[in-house]
């Protein structure tokens, strides 16, 4: 089904909303700042010594890189049955309608581009006698993430599940993939860049302690909520479509789905570091959403798509102003 929905024009747009909104929340917005170390043996993002100008910027270059880049992921993987924008043009609007994941530099940026390089990494290796180089490159970016922050920890069994998705996990393959965690650990401390003394558990902190105010934790709340929601109901509407579809095409989506849980158990379970899922989460319900206007016979996309925006830039006024 190869229909167009949005196009460039629109994809452009959702780019100048996201640079337009973030704007706003850097000049209107009350900053929120999380104070406490979550890496593993390196200063977690948050605490890094950059200017707030620079850490902005650098953040939304990030985002706008990462939707960039869902475009040409697509493109290689046809994750979503058609070519149109409407992927990265959403994880654009989700992510831009949340400051808690376009504010300054954090691990929320950083994550969803890691999620990126390993999905395509992973995805590249479909079926593969022999994966062990594609498997140890992405352990190893996961182990370099943990560093900075211990939430890429909880992605390191979900990447397992996706390589046997993929059909190229076997015994060479998990031996690979823990060789790739050891491997930063190892290489940082034998040459004396990592003290051993600089290992340490996460502090954890309250996160109402770093939000603005209670409207912004209600509102925050609610739109995280709501997309959780209806994420998964899409999810569950879409595999009804996937399942008599194209089988790699289906894997694909199943492994997005795995992040995508990962994501929303974190957020629930590991409440006081929510804001680092965000960005990898907004990912995974675009897909969702891409899903449902390629696979469904959906009547005026555009004006939907335009409600869902409309929406969602609502709820970041609300919680800006």
């Amino acid at each position: 089904m190869k229909h167009k929905t949005i196009g460039t024009e629109g994809f452009l747009g959702a780019v100048v909303l996201a640079i337009a909104l973030s704007i706003i929340y850097y000049f209107v917005g009350a900053h929120t700042e999380i104070k406490s170390n979550l890496g593993v043996c390196l200063p977690s993002p948050n605490l890094w010594p950059i200017p707030e100008l620079w850490s902005w910027g650098i953040n939304l270059v990030l985002i706008l890189g990462c939707g960039i880049a869902l475009h040409f992921f697509n493109k290689s993987y046809s994750v979503i049955q058609t070519a149109d924008m409407v992927l990265p043009a959403m994880f654009l609007v989700l992510t831009a309608s949340n400051p808690w994941a376009d504010g300054m530099l954090g691990s929320s940026s950083l994550m969803v581009a890691i999620n990126l390089l390993c999905l395509s990494t992973i995805f590249s290796c479909y079926k593969a006698r022999n994966a062990t180089q594609e498997v140890f490159i992405v352990a190893t970016m996961l182990s370099l993430g943990s560093m900075f922050q211990y939430a890429f920890i909880f992605l390191m069994p979900g990447y397992i599940v996706i390589a046997l998705m993929m059909k190229c996990f076997h015994i060479r393959e998990l031996f690979s993939f823990l060789m790739g965690i050891c491997a930063p650990y190892w290489i940082a401390v034998g040459m004396g860049l990592v003290p051993l003394d600089s290992f340490h558990l996460p502090e954890f902190t309250n996160l109402f302690d770093s939000m603005a105010s209670a409207n912004d934790r209600l509102v925050g709340g609610i739109s995280i909520g709501l997309t959780a929601l209806v994420a998964i109901l899409m999810a569950l509407n879409n595999a009804v479509k996937l399942y008599a579809g194209n089988t790699q095409r289906r894997l694909y989506n199943n492994a997005v789905a795995v992040i995508g849980l990962i994501c929303v158990a974190g957020m629930i379970a590991d409440f006081n570091n929510l804001p680092t899922y965000l960005a990898s989460f907004y990912m995974t319900a675009a897909v969702q959403i891409a899903n449902t206007f390629a696979l469904w016979n959906i009547r005026k996309p555009n004006i939907w798509l335009s409600s869902i925006t409309l929406i969602y830039v609502i709820l970041f006024m609300i919680m800006i102003f």
